[in-house]
């Protein structure tokens, strides 16, 4: 989807893409996804802690997330810098969006999330992983209200929650009014936006799982491969220290070693 005003960019990455599926949902007729589906989209999605992964199972939680992901594909996404730092409070309906901007202080904003890691160095074990993905919440959202976040005030607040978790003393980087734009603005879901062609689930899925799956494969490989020993081999010198011929194929492919010329090898330095 491409929107043709560039008030979009004072929403973060999530909020826009949320708002393109919503928008998608208003004008398609959404799949229909079982509950055992659903469950195996979520068990797909939190058996990996990559980011990719976990923004899926994020836009899952979304009201009919899984219908709009089946619809409409897993990676929605408007590119594009945000506009700056804003707080903002937002009314979505059938035909239109509006965001207003609110003033607000960083301590206000600031304090549940303090309260959030302080009651984790109470508890004296967590699960960094999760820990973070909680403190990253309660930067992003108070109901009712949105931040809008640029990478630069992420990363130093990124940067904080391990410091503070460590000594529990770190001040917060921020501090003051945040300068957030009393403005507002309402995009219209028929004037203001295009509908292009995107990838489906699917296909998204199937990418995601063929890089998964050659990385896995290579790192196996450079396991058996570290067994190896000498620096130049016949092809009966390889099977005598117990390599099979999809081995020694496997190692020829992943650049490990080459063929000299037929039945011989030499380890590729690099």
């Amino acid at each position: 989807m491409k929107f043709l005003t560039d008030d979009i960019f004072r929403l973060g990455g999530s909020q826009r893409a949320k708002l393109q599926y919503h928008i998608l949902a208003q004008r398609f007729t959404l799949a229909a996804v079982s509950a055992s589906d659903k469950q195996e989209l979520e068990a797909f999605a939190a058996a990996s802690e990559t980011e990719t992964a976990q923004r899926w199972l994020n836009r899952m939680m979304w009201p009919q997330g899984h219908e709009k992901m089946v619809s409409f594909g897993a990676a929605l996404e408007v590119p594009g810098n945000t506009r700056g730092l804003w707080c903002y409070y937002a009314k979505v309906d059938e035909h239109s969006a509006t965001y207003t901007g609110v003033p607000m202080s960083w301590e206000t904003w600031a304090a549940p999330l303090v309260d959030y890691l302080d009651a984790w160095r109470a508890a004296r074990r967590w699960d960094m992983v999760e820990v973070m993905q909680g403190a990253m919440l309660r930067l992003y959202y108070h109901a009712p209200y949105y931040l809008t976040v640029p990478k630069a005030v992420r990363v130093a607040v990124v940067k904080w929650v391990y410091q503070f978790l460590k000594d529990g003393a770190a001040p917060f980087p921020f501090a003051g009014d945040m300068g957030s734009e009393e403005y507002s603005f309402t995009i219209d879901f028929e004037r203001d936006v295009e509908i292009v062609p995107n990838r489906s689930i699917k296909d998204d899925m199937a990418a995601y799982n063929r890089q998964s799956n050659a990385e896995k494969g290579r790192r196996r490989v450079e396991k058996r491969f570290a067994d190896l020993t000498g620096d130049k081999w016949t092809t009966a010198e390889l099977t005598s220290q117990g390599f099979t011929k999809r081995n020694i194929d496997s190692f020829v492919e992943n650049g490990l070693i080459k063929r000299l010329y037929k039945g011989h090898y030499a380890r590729v330095f690099k």
